[in-house]
């Protein structure tokens, strides 16, 4: 069976997901990205995901822009437009989206759209370098 999300939300160092809200201070969200070495943050509100803010937001958005971090709130500088994806959906096809999309980043999600947890590109490639991981993945059936 091939290896899914849930596998490797499994086997991550952390399941802490970080998340602010819309109205957050830009340079305060920046600061917890810094604080905890992360390279997002999920924008919430009543436990619903509304956007994300990733660092490509604050590079595009913000300082390439010429706009002051202390004065934008994360809601005016989000991606709003979050994919999220089951928890069951194969390593593959995460790899794959990730990559035709350009994310470095995608919410997991479980039953009834519940937040599960967040994989990074880096969590896929750290999977793909466990010994026997390729062959493992490639001995799997296809689904």
């Amino acid at each position: 069976m091939p290896a899914t999300a849930r596998d490797l939300l499994a086997e991550k160092n952390s399941s802490v997901v970080y998340t602010v809200d819309a109205a957050t201070p830009v340079v305060e969200a920046c600061r917890l990205m810094e604080l905890k070495r992360i390279g997002c943050l999920l924008v919430t509100r009543e436990a619903r995901v509304e956007g994300i803010f990733t660092e490509w937001d604050v590079v595009a958005r913000v300082v390439a822009a010429g706009r002051d971090p202390a004065a934008l709130r994360v809601g005016e500088v989000m991606t709003p437009e979050v994919v999220m994806v089951p928890a069951g959906e194969t390593i593959d096809r995460l790899e794959a989206l990730m990559r035709a999309r350009r994310f470095r980043h995608l919410p997991v999600a479980g039953e009834r759209g519940k937040l599960l947890g967040l994989l990074s590109i880096g969590d896929v490639a750290a999977w793909r370098a466990r010994p026997g991981a390729v062959a493992a993945d490639a001995a799997a059936p296809a689904p």
